[in-house]
């Protein structure tokens, strides 16, 4: 396959549907109702309003791009020790967020289909099949991404329709129980884990891309269609358990779909249905993977190397089994470093135009 063929702008936009959610399962959720509580529906609405505010300044920096990716823009907007020390401090950043990611998935899937394994063999199934994935190039992760939106939406769709029956409206209320400033802490939580990932596209140069005139707005359409859904599942979940229970569980998206029958005759589906919460972690993974292994070969003059990517997918694993990072606020404090990052590239950028 070549790699340096165009990309659909649609399969990108599949993909970055997924980046929306990258943190969703494995912490954002949880984060949000632990400091606006019952209000936390505010912080997620007015977070995702925030959101196209960075959402905006991500297509000022991929119409800057050009044939450029993120690393070539960087060591041409700045002095070369400051860029390479940018460069080297985003990739150590995405290798914690990665390790962060992988271990929490392997959680993930140790709670809800393996029933308190060692993760050690999930972690490594994992990083084994993304650094497959990854190993294909960013067309054959974006081409993923679109089987992977059917599957989720059939997903989605016989979840909601066989949850609403569980639904309790009166679970949401009593609403506005919290002074302004935990509504808006966790508007900003939700904000920087939910747009932050759509900057590791940056690695695609924007002539790589078939018809930008549509691409940002199909990007921004994307964007609303998830923050929907995140409402909606949102709202699903706390009308069936309540705020006080979703915000002592772990994963309640899964008890939540405990509840699911098929027609009444299908039951205990949710293993299957589950699988569309474990999209999003993969190809954030996928994604990250190939983004740290493009950055070492900027950094060293490398050619493209299949072993390198493999040595990628290890140090991830190892990052992950090693320090075990669980702490979603720590994880928070690095995507707000990669963002930050970002818009001081947007400040050189804009003087060297």
């Amino acid at each position: 396959m070549n790699n340096n063929s165009k990309i659909s702008p649609l399969s990108i936009c599949f993909l970055s549907s997924f980046l929306y959610r990258s943190f969703y399962i494995i912490g954002l959720l949880n984060l949000v109702i632990s400091i606006a509580e019952g209000d936390s529906i505010f912080s997620i609405i007015i977070g995702s309003i925030l959101g196209l505010i960075i959402l905006y300044s991500y297509f000022y920096l991929n119409n800057k791009l050009t044939k450029d990716t993120i690393f070539i823009k960087i060591s041409k907007s700045l002095p070369k020790i400051i860029a390479d020390f940018i460069i080297v401090l985003l990739l150590i950043l995405l290798l914690f967020v990665s390790g962060f990611t992988l271990y929490n998935l392997s959680l993930f899937v140790n709670y809800n289909l393996l029933n308190n394994i060692n993760i050690l063999p999930i972690s490594v199934l994992l990083i084994v099949s993304v650094t497959y994935l990854a190993s294909k190039g960013i067309n054959t992760i974006t081409r993923a991404s679109g089987i992977f939106i059917f599957t989720f939406i059939a997903l989605v769709i016989i979840s909601i329709i066989t949850l609403i029956n569980y639904s309790d409206p009166g679970n949401i209320y009593p609403l506005l129980t919290n002074n302004f400033l935990s509504i808006y802490e966790g508007s900003i939580y939700h904000m920087i884990l939910s747009v932050t990932p759509i900057f590791l596209l940056l690695i695609i140069p924007k002539d790589r891309i078939e018809d930008n005139k549509k691409y940002n707005r199909y990007m921004v359409i994307t964007y609303i269609i998830s923050f929907v859904y995140i409402l909606i599942n949102y709202v699903l979940i706390i009308s069936i358990l309540g705020i006080k229970l979703t915000s002592i569980l772990n994963y309640p998206d899964i008890i939540v779909l405990q509840k699911v029958s098929l027609l009444n005759f299908v039951e205990r589906i949710e293993d299957l249905l589950s699988f569309k919460l474990m999209f999003d972690g993969f190809l954030f993974l996928a994604l990250t993977t190939f983004y740290i292994k493009e950055g070492i070969i900027h950094l060293f003059k490398m050619k493209p190397n299949k072993k390198l990517i493999l040595l990628v997918g290890l140090i991830i694993l190892i990052v992950s089994i090693y320090f075990k990072i669980t702490n979603i606020k720590l994880v928070l404090y690095f995507m707000t470093l990669i963002l930050l990052i970002h818009f001081i590239l947007m400040i050189f950028i804009r003087k060297k135009s």
